[in-house]
């Protein structure tokens, strides 16, 4: 099992230790800590205003079921063969 924690350092506190003994018991385990300075991709969409508003909109969208397009199996692959050509 690999698992990825990510967050500040300032918010680490005992209950990722009992995680980590609880999740792994009885198994070895390597712990590595480095600074991360690389944005996810939600950091990463966020932080362009153009993106974030288009982001922000659609998953309004998806809320109120309002702009949605529906697609069978069949259209999709009828689009993805179409665009091998």
């Amino acid at each position: 099992m690999d698992i990825l924690v990510r967050g500040n350092a300032d918010e680490i506190d005992t209950s990722l230790v009992d995680f980590i003994k609880s999740t792994f018991k009885g198994k070895k385990v390597a712990v590595h800590i480095y600074e991360d300075n690389e944005m996810d991709e939600t950091e990463y969409l966020l932080s362009d205003p153009i993106a974030k508003e288009r982001l922000v909109e659609a998953v309004e969208n998806v809320k109120h079921m309002r702009n949605l397009k529906e697609y069978t199996m069949e259209d999709i692959n009828s689009y993805l063969n179409d665009s091998g050509t």
